[in-house]
């Protein structure tokens, strides 16, 4: 195949994923009376209006991105993002009004996170529980535990429906680039991301979680402990769900409410995010992003044309949905190639 032809064949499913996405918020658009046009306007580039939004939201997006799409990788389907999240931030709260500083609490976030995905990975491959079913319970485990956490133990007594606040000392400040005020959990998460997208891609690690993906014969053949690769992926994806939890409470939130919103939906929509990033590091980038910029163009069509949240919530979600269908479409079908020899 030549150069040209990789490129176009790379970029038909991201132009593809995006038309749809259009297509379908425009048709929602119309439907609820918005200027179809207008509308999408003001859903597509919203960033400069609420620009914290969009640094925060992306920074923890990427994360749970990235722990949906390594597992992925090598044939797992990894739903436990959303309950290691809150292990994470939970782990950091303590760990911050107990010691404070802000790289203790961090390493234990993300040991903590991998010590859940190693458990799910072992479950997966010693006892042979389907990961899907594992991390679901798992999930529940964790929401029930943090939920007594930060109720009976950690309620600030002057504000009790939310915990005590973290010390100053460990809080991730900002930085000025290009005038805006960027929280340096941003460039945490993109620095995360480029080194994962260079182990995968660069060694030797990386190419044994790519080839378990592709075909558990030729990894075999090559010497890859197919086993060991799957139980690793889950414990990466754990630790960046549990660095996920400690970003967003140190550089953002600093105290938790007793009814998680604080935390809740990052880890499932770390599902959309590496769909609709192709699984890739780099495209995880990209798709953390752009979600993150689809809420703030929520937030501002629901102010400037005056229309409930959950409007504003169908057009975002419809956008998502559309794009997300495309792109696992073409995933899956490179898949079914790559395992019925139809290269």
């Amino acid at each position: 195949m030549s150069l040209t032809s990789r490129i176009a064949s790379t970029m038909i499913n991201p132009l593809l994923a995006i038309a749809a996405g259009v297509a379908v918020s425009l048709v929602v658009f119309a439907i609820a009376g918005i200027p179809p046009l207008g509308g999408l306007k003001t859903l597509l580039f919203s960033f400069g209006v609420y620009p914290e939004i969009v640094f925060v939201r992306a920074s923890v997006l990427i994360l749970t991105g990235l722990a949906f799409a390594i597992p992925l990788r090598v044939g797992l389907f990894n739903i436990g993002a959303e309950g290691i999240l809150y292990a994470g931030a939970i782990t950091s709260l303590v760990v911050a009004l107990t010691l404070g500083g802000i790289a203790v609490p961090m390493a234990a976030s993300v040991i903590v996170g991998i010590t859940v995905g190693l458990i799910v990975g072992i479950l997966k491959e010693k006892a042979g529980i389907n990961e899907v079913v594992s991390t679901i319970m798992i999930n529940w485990i964790i929401y029930w535990s943090s939920l007594y956490i930060v109720t009976a133990l950690l309620a600030d007594p002057t504000y009790p429906q939310l915990t005590r606040e973290i010390p100053s000392s460990s809080r991730i400040g900002s930085v000025e680039l290009a005038g805006y005020s960027v929280p340096l959990i941003l460039l945490i998460s993109l620095a995360t991301s480029i080194a994962i997208w260079m182990v995968m891609y660069y060694t030797y690690l990386g190419l044994s979680f790519r080839v378990a993906g592709s075909s558990e014969k030729a990894a075999v053949s090559r010497g890859v402990n197919v086993s060991r690769v799957r139980i690793a992926s889950l414990a990466v994806a754990g630790g960046l769900s549990g660095l996920a939890g400690s970003l967003l409470l140190l550089g953002h939130a600093g105290a938790i409410d007793t009814l998680l919103s604080t935390l809740r939906g990052y880890g499932f929509e770390g599902i959309g995010v590496a769909l609709v990033g192709g699984n890739h590091p780099l495209g995880v980038i990209a798709a953390g992003l752009f979600f993150a910029d689809l809420v703030a163009g929520s937030e501002t069509i629901q102010r400037i044309y005056d229309i409930p949240p959950e409007m504003a919530d169908l057009v975002t979600g419809a956008m998502i949905v559309a794009i997300a269908a495309v792109r696992s479409m073409g995933y899956i079908i490179s898949v079914i190639r790559v395992r019925m020899g139809w290269m």
